[in-house]
């Protein structure tokens, strides 16, 4: 077999991969919609906002948090203004703060357990403690740190 073709196994795993990150992921958002009513982008916000900046961060540390553009980023906090979750702040010409609503607040006490639920349910709850160890072994060393 070439170098430059993967073999089967490797295909296998590879799609494998991507299977799992999709299944999980949009079963974990759909959780997160049900019970509090916001998209997986929306939650990703809001978190980094509580947990990173304590309600209030520069939309670009957002943007870096959320490893997302700043043109996204915009467009997606645009988007939470028009629901009240978000308020965005000019404070001069390079800094613009993007702060968490009592809306955004209140929305986000339902997601976050209902996250943690999702996450156990669809991907930690299907893993003995044995393969849990092992997952996270594996996604250390694929991950560049």
């Amino acid at each position: 077999m070439s170098d430059d073709v993967l073999d089967p196994r490797e295909v296998a795993i590879w799609h494998a991969f991507k299977r799992v990150g999709e299944q999980v992921s949009t079963a974990v958002e759909r959780d997160i919609l049900a019970a509090s009513g916001l998209t997986g982008p929306e939650f990703g916000v809001l978190t980094r906002l509580v947990d990173l900046g304590d309600g209030r961060l520069r939309q670009q540390e957002l943007a870096t948090s959320m490893r997302w553009d700043k043109s996204r980023l915009s467009h997606q906090v645009t988007r939470m203004q028009k629901r009240d979750l978000v308020s965005r702040d000019t404070v001069d010409a390079s800094t613009v703060m993007v702060e968490i609503t009592d809306t955004g607040r209140a929305a986000l006490r339902p997601a976050r357990p209902a996250h943690a639920r999702a996450i156990r349910a669809h991907l930690l709850g299907r893993l003995d403690d044995r393969g849990r160890a092992q997952f996270a072994a594996a996604m250390d060393a694929i991950l560049e740190r």
